[in-house]
């Protein structure tokens, strides 16, 4: 089993935030630098996070802190100029829609009639191309070597934009927390999405909450390879973990079900720091 020693957590809610949440920016930084953490993702559904992620660096200078954009109605959806902005202030990612994604609003809500579910966002149009919005946004990732995130998209959305974004000339894409039940990938899937180009994102939010078997993630991490993915949290929510407690566990469950150090290793490590290389 491997220590917390330089691992990353590249996908956290802290306060200031809409939600309410477990810790601020600074309490965050100070809890996972003092268990050995290399580096943080800050993550908010409703505003950019590079400008605290800058604010946080420099006060916490051993520690790697990255921010971005997520394209939820706050920030005008698909807005290529919120994705500018960003990009200026040195955001590393960019989050398709996630709490506002409207296959996400339908998963939660079933009965949910056209008229509302036309209120959340998509980045189809009704024949099922991508709308033009989402080229704008990926050429401006493109331009300021962004990693695009398929946030809570369906899967079938999440595929077409990493299709896309490697024909815009991203780098970098991911395929968020690709075993949440509400944007579930097969591992079919996630294979494609590897094919495409992609590193697949794991949480530790959905074995931690039992929407997903340990079994299950295992499964999935060897059918993409240990190369082609890595985990995160997902926290910040008051009941949950510190970050830094939720990826101890998370190795350890994993080790219990057969995963190697070095896998470990790829997936905490290795793979978070490969991810960040302009």
């Amino acid at each position: 089993m491997i220590n917390l020693t330089g691992c990353y957590d590249l996908h956290v809610h802290a306060a200031p935030d809409v939600s309410k949440r477990k810790f601020t920016d600074i309490q965050l930084a100070e809890h996972m630098l003092k268990a050995g953490f290399a580096g943080i993702g800050l993550k908010c559904h409703f505003a950019e996070t590079a400008a605290r992620a800058a604010l946080l660096e420099e006060q916490f200078p051993q520690l790697k802190v990255v921010g971005g954009v997520t394209l939820n109605r706050s920030l005008g959806g698909l807005n290529p100029y919120a994705v500018e902005t960003c990009g200026k202030m040195g955001g590393r990612f960019v989050w398709m829609p996630t709490l506002e994604a409207r296959a996400y609003k339908r998963f939660h809500n079933p009965k949910m009639s056209e008229a509302e579910a036309k209120q959340f966002l998509t980045v189809f149009d009704e024949q099922k191309k991508l709308l033009p919005q989402l080229h704008e946004v990926l050429e401006v990732a493109a331009q300021y070597k962004m990693i695009v995130c398929t946030g809570h998209l369906s899967a079938e959305e999440g595929l077409a934009v990493i299709k896309a974004a490697k024909e815009h000339g991203v780098a970098k894409c991911v395929a968020t927390h690709a075993d949440n039940p509400a944007d579930f990938y097969t591992k079919e899937q996630q294979v494609e999405c590897v094919r495409l180009g992609a590193v697949v994102e794991h949480c530790y939010f959905t074995v931690f909450k039992n929407r997903t078997t340990p079994e299950d993630m295992v499964n999935q991490l060897r059918a993409v390879g240990f190369d082609n993915t890595f985990i995160s949290t997902d926290f910040g929510q008051p009941d949950n973990l510190y970050p830094d407690e939720g990826i101890g566990e998370f190795l350890q469950v994993l080790n219990q079900h057969g995963v190697k150090d070095e896998d470990l290793e790829k997936l905490a490590k290795i793979n978070p720091i490969k991810l960040l290389d302009a």
